[in-house]
């Protein structure tokens, strides 16, 4: 969006709501408030429509939050490839995991498609427009003598310059480290110690053909890390890794590690990742200090991260959006208070961190090849096993079943 637009929404103005990205859990949290009837204004820091860094997967959970929402036509329209199972290869050995009924599409389409239908139901949307949230006294450790805000100031910036606007509420969800909010205290996002690296490519059509099985999410999994593979709308395959800083440096760059990644599993290696262009993220596992404040809700990846298996990642952030604009609404209508930020934190608690920790728990087995094997021996033993692993990330979880 050109310059002109950014500098119209940056005039001075207040909103009820400003949402900074424009991801899943952005898009539709800006979507849900627009509907309340809410004048909303959505800011995203990249060009759009713009590539990702990310696996593609949408599981059952995710397309049931769209479905509540009446996306789930809309989405399907964009011609999403069903995906029926898991293909995990390590060390030679190879598990299939049936995981029905699930979807893959680029989040160019994605994104592009949510953020579209946003501005279709009254979101102003301004796009290559990076957003920063000013503090305010009540930020500060000594925020109880202060008097909460009437507003939130979001300084907008753009080539032409710099504006502020106001807001009754602001959703901060641009992702890892949620830069809108850095000079905020106690908002800091600390990666762990051993958080490995996203890396993340595109097959062509061609380049693709006759690679990837049609319904199949590959995984290959070695010392270094671990890497999907998923066919997606266009028929392009998208390649999404998780890997350590140090098989890096090891392998002499992030192409070869993940070169040696597949060759270690078992799996050849595709031609085309020789000369295929690589994107990287900054260090993926952390935790955000705080995910709430005044005036101001943190969703999907701005409020940590856990490195996804399958699909989770994007589950989660619709997650954080179906919670969060029914509290954003309140706050809008009836006054922001503690209560609000609390009761944000307990549900998203509740509604996603016990996922987490299954995916947790399968990064941390994907980590160690040794453990990785036994697993699998295991899994293709008890097959049931790896079933209900699925069925428990699939799952809409009560405190959102609660809140229809």
């Amino acid at each position: 969006m050109p310059d002109d637009a950014c500098n119209s929404a940056a005039s001075g103005e207040t909103y009820d709501a400003v949402v900074i990205g424009a991801g899943p859990s952005g898009s539709l949290a800006a979507l849900l408030l627009a509907r309340a009837g809410h004048r909303v204004l959505q800011v995203e820091r990249q060009r759009f429509p713009r590539a990702k860094v990310c696996g593609c997967c949408l599981n059952q959970r995710a397309q049931q939050l769209l479905d509540r929402a009446g996306l789930l036509q809309g989405l399907r329209s964009l011609r999403a490839c069903p995906t029926d199972r898991l293909s995990l290869h390590s060390s030679g050995r190879r598990l299939s995991i049936s995981m029905p009924g699930g979807l893959a599409i680029s989040r160019r389409a994605m994104d592009q498609w949510l953020a579209e239908t946003a501005a279709a139901a009254g979101v102003q949307f301004v796009d290559d427009c990076p957003a920063e949230v000013l503090p305010e006294d009540c930020d500060s450790e000594v925020a109880a003598q202060h008097q909460l805000p009437a507003v939130r100031r979001i300084r907008l910036d753009s080539s032409a310059g710099s504006r502020v606007i106001s807001a009754k509420v602001v959703l901060v969800c641009d992702g890892l480290g949620h830069p809108s909010v850095a000079s905020l205290p106690g908002f800091r996002s600390d990666p762990r110690a051993d958080a490995r690296i996203g890396l993340g490519a595109v097959l062509t059509t061609a380049e693709s053909a006759n690679w990837l099985a049609s319904g199949e999410i590959l995984m290959v999994a070695a010392t270094g890390g671990y890497c999907g593979a998923v066919r997606t709308e266009d028929g392009s395959v998208n390649l999404a890794a998780a890997v350590d800083a140090a098989a890096i440096q090891s392998a002499g760059g992030p192409r070869q590690c993940l070169q040696q990644i597949f060759r270690d599993s078992g799996v050849p290696v595709p031609q085309e990742l020789e000369t295929v262009s690589l994107r990287g993220t900054v260090p993926l596992t952390r935790r955000s200090l705080r995910i709430s404040g005044p005036r101001l809700l943190l969703l999907g990846d701005a409020a940590g991260y856990v490195e996804p298996f399958t699909g989770e990642g994007m589950a989660w952030g619709l997650t954080a959006a179906t919670l969060a604009a029914p509290l954003a609404s309140s706050g809008i209508r009836a006054g922001w208070t503690t209560a609000l930020e609390r009761q944000y934190e307990r549900q998203l608690r509740s509604a996603v961190v016990s996922e987490q920790t299954v995916c947790r728990t399968l990064s941390w087995i994907l980590s160690r090849p040794r453990v990785l094997q036994l697993t699998v021996a295991a899994a293709a033993l008890l097959p049931a096993v790896a079933g209900m692993l699925v069925r428990r990330v699939n799952r809409i979880p009560i405190s959102l079943e609660s809140s229809r």
